[in-house]
Parts: C-alpha cells; structure tokens; sequence
C-alpha cells in the first residue's frame, strides 16, 4: 500500500495523513492533503487492511464486510476531492502556482492543491484497485464477488474522476507559441496526469502477471475485464493530454 498512515484517534479526527511540507529550500516530503478528503483516504487504507488481515486468516465474512467499507470511503473521498475542485479559486497565469492558495502569496496554506490532491485519490483507487486484484486468487465465490465490486469501483471511479478532471481543465497553449506570444502558461490537469500513467502500467502488469501463472476460471474473467479497463483508461488519458512532442 501507498503512504497513506493510518494514526490514532486524535490525528484521525484531525484528518492528518501525512507531514507537513518542510521548510523552502529542503525537501517538502509527502503532501498534507485537506482534511476533507483525508480522513476518507485514512478510512479506506484502513479497512483494506483489515480485509487484508481478515483474508489472511481465513475469514472471508468479515473480508467482504471491510472491503464494503472501504468501498464507501473510497467513493467519499472522491466525492470530497469534487468539492475541493470546484470551490478552489482558478489558478493565477504566470504566477508558478496553481490551486486553492495560488491567489495567495506562497506558503499561504500547507495543504496540497486540487491537483495534489486528485493524484492522492488516483493512488487511492489504485491501492484499492491492487489490492482487490492481489486477493483474487483463491478466493471463493463470495469473496471473488466482493473482490470484483471492489475492482471495478475503483476503476470505474477513476475513469469519472478523469471525465470530471477533463471538464473542468483549461487547455494550456503549446509552450513554444506561448513562448513566442508572452502568453502566460497556467499549469492545470496537463501536468498531473502524466503522473497517473505509471499506475494503471503497474496495475496492468500486475494483472497479466497473475493470469500468467495461472487463477480460476472466475478470477480468471474478472482480471481479464479489469485489464481491458485499464487499457482503455490509459488510451483515453494519453488522448486527453497528449504526451508533449519531442524537442
């Protein structure tokens, strides 16, 4: 799983997930992500966990109980990153900076920005996503129905979560004729779904890699549809925010 932490009840309630950025010139370190979509982010790696732990000692019922929950706090903290999106102030061209203190002088605020923290949920989805991919092998049928819920929520999520981050995005001017207009270039959805490419790469390896050695035949039909997602996901970014050209 990714650095999502699960702490006690104080920092839970807090929705305090990750340190702080460092001091300017150090390393800024993991980013702090707005307590409204953090606390979700804790809740689901949580119960992951504990489908995890509960999968491990052979205790299906109460696996499929936690990945339900994760479920839901999955789909709330893409509900809260909604919100966090469209009440942030749009971003200041030429000034550096983008997201809800980009209108502020720098280091207004310590929490990570709309883009940030759209990335966090991506991981997020991805962690479910992986991990659900990770217990199906073996699983019997009620927990491979709950593992495949659990998959295709987290993929379905993210391919919405893409249409919404598209819809809401300004297409930058190409850098060489901004360039040569002075036109400021204001950084936007461009320059974080780069970022998400390499997560569906691991998800798609992982998938193939398991049907390679060898699943049910049940298993087998869920990786399968899961890999033809993810395949088409990454197609749809690529032709969303095209790769910039060489030179």
């Amino acid at each position: 799983m990714r650095s999502f932490k699960v702490l006690g009840p104080l920092a839970l309630a807090l929705g305090l997930i990750t340190a702080a950025p460092a001091a300017a010139g150090g390393d800024a370190g993991p980013p702090l992500y707005p307590s409204i979509v953090n606390v979700r982010m804790v809740r689901t790696e949580a119960a992951l966990q504990r489908a995890v732990e509960f999968v491990d000692t052979a205790q299906a019922d109460k696996a499929i109980a936690q990945l339900a929950i994760a479920r839901t706090q999955l789909r709330k903290a893409w509900s809260a990153e909604k919100y966090v999106i469209d009440t942030a102030p749009p971003p200041v061209a030429g000034s550096g900076s983008v997201g809800r203190a980009a209108g502020a002088p720098p280091g207004a605020s310590p929490y990570a920005d709309q883009y940030t923290t759209g990335l966090g949920v991506l991981s997020l989805q991805h962690d479910v996503a992986s991990t659900a991919i990770g217990l199906s092998d073996g699983a019997n049928t009620a927990l491979l129905s709950a593992l495949s819920t659990t998959i295709f929520t987290a993929l379905n999520g993210r391919d919405a979560a893409i249409a919404y981050f598209h819809s809401k995005d300004t297409p930058a001017a190409p850098a060489r004729s901004a360039r040569a207009s002075g036109t400021p270039v204001v950084a936007g959805w461009g320059s974080v779904m780069p970022q998400a490419a390499p997560l569906l790469d691991d998800e798609i390896q992982q998938i193939e890699g398991t049907l390679k050695v060898g699943v049910s035949a049940g298993a087998g039909k869920v990786l399968r549809a899961a890999d033809a997602q993810d395949i088409k996901t990454q197609r749809n970014i690529n032709k969303l925010w095209p790769p910039a050209p060489a030179g």
